[in-house]
């Protein structure tokens, strides 16, 4: 099986494991219909940047700034989290993966970080894949 395959196995069980630990918030639907799309307001605003924050990603191009104000709020206060070091691999990873390890637990994220540095340090070339979770890879 390729290696993307397997990462992308990973990915899948990871965002199964987020939807079965919160069944609720999984099977809300959309807003009534009855409700204009202009007073629905959205689950969760971007954090507020510090003025050192605010003038990194005022430095940014278009397309940073554009990918990274696509990401869930809870992914944006991740990034800003994470030492430069781990910003840049951030920026390596796709999307998804990028959400799938903002949800994982203390442990396993730590876990998932080893295997990412140990990947690129290996490597030396660029990757959009996350490694998989612990005990499957």
């Amino acid at each position: 099986m390729r290696r993307s395959h397997i990462y992308l196995a990973a990915v899948a069980v990871a965002t199964l494991g987020v939807v079965i630990a919160a069944p609720g918030t999984a099977q809300e639907g959309p807003p009534p219909a009855e409700t204009p799309i202009d007073e629905v307001s959205p689950g969760t605003q971007a954090p507020a940047l510090s003025p050192d924050q605010q003038a990194e990603y005022d430095g940014w191009p278009p397309d940073r700034k554009f990918a990274y104000d696509a990401w869930p709020a809870e992914t944006q206060t991740y990034y800003w989290s994470l030492e430069p070091e781990r910003q840049a691999l951030f920026w390596r990873l796709a999307d998804e993966d990028k959400i799938a390890i903002t949800a994982m637990t203390g442990t396993e994220r730590e876990a998932a970080w080893e295997i990412i540095e140990k990947n690129a340090a290996g490597s030396g070339d660029q990757t959009d894949e996350m490694p998989p979770p612990p005990g499957e890879g």
